[in-house]
């Protein structure tokens, strides 16, 4: 009996995190980016996504460190033609552009998730800013 009941908590505790949602935790040190931010979600009203807000971090740490914290708490989700993690940025312009997408709600993609977030850089916006920028992606 106790060795079902070890085996038991043990699969229960492997998969926890599959089970529980991860809450979304600003990246230490970076940012809230108003203007951005506002930017974002005047355009989401214009497109008619009512019920999604978007809120941008900036960072001047890296890519691979900001992608490396959240890939600690959350799902990396593999968007096609995007770097993820370990990939190869692609061309934007003269810029190598990484992207590395995460879900914390446990959704099995991003349409479905109520939340989760794109690590991204350079920061491309109204301009082109050399920083990491955190978009965080909520629905309500």
């Amino acid at each position: 009996m106790k060795k079902t009941a070890i085996i038991s908590l043990f699969i229960v505790l492997v998969f926890s995190q599959f089970l529980f949602a991860a809450e979304f935790k600003p990246y230490p040190g970076a940012k809230l980016d108003e203007k951005a931010t506002k930017e974002a979600n005047e355009a989401a009203a214009a497109a008619k996504m009512s019920g999604t807000k978007a809120t941008i971090y900036t960072t001047t740490d890296s890519f691979q460190k900001v992608a490396s914290f959240y890939k600690g708490i959350a799902k990396e989700y593999a968007m096609p033609r995007a770097s993820g993690t370990s990939g190869k940025p692609k061309k934007y312009e003269s810029y190598d552009l990484y992207e590395a997408f995460f879900i914390f709600d446990g959704a099995k993609d991003l349409a479905s998730s109520k939340l989760w977030i794109k690590v991204q850089r350079p920061y491309i916006g109204d301009d082109i800013r050399d920083v990491t920028a955190i978009v965080v992606s909520e629905k309500k």
